[in-house]
């Protein structure tokens, strides 16, 4: 590949046909089920535990934090499909039908647009402490 090529990625607008509202407390629960599916038993506490936050300020802890959470939850989708696109729906008012419809890449950009949310850093941060 050569660095036009390269640079067309970059420039690349992705559209976002959903709006996400801030995670609240009612949907702690239904996050904590899906993370007990995607890491069952101590598997989050020993990902998490490799997570280097020596020199680091609290918003690249927070980077890593959020992208293995997404890395692995975009991995293990299957394992709590029903759970996570029903949170999905919630947080953005669409039915799950629609959703399932999208185009390809949709479910996980939200779930990405999700972790990633400035606003949302005190939700997981409780979320982490309760896992």
């Amino acid at each position: 590949m050569n660095n036009d090529e390269q640079n067309v990625d970059k420039d690349v607008e992705i559209s976002r046909p959903y709006y996400l509202r801030p995670l609240k407390d009612k949907d702690l629960y239904t996050v904590l089920s899906i993370i007990d599916k995607i890491f069952p038993g101590e598997k989050l506490q020993e990902a998490f535990g490799e997570i280097n936050t020596e020199g680091k300020s609290r918003e690249e802890i927070g980077i890593q934090v959020a992208t293995k959470l997404g890395f692995a939850l975009i991995r293990n989708i299957v394992t709590a499909h029903d759970e996570i696109y029903a949170l999905l729906s919630d947080v953005s008012g669409l039915p799950v039908e629609m959703i399932d419809d999208m185009p390809f890449g949709t479910g996980p950009m939200m779930i990405w647009d999700m972790l990633k949310d400035a606003g949302n850093a005190d939700f997981f941060k409780v979320v982490f402490r309760s896992a």
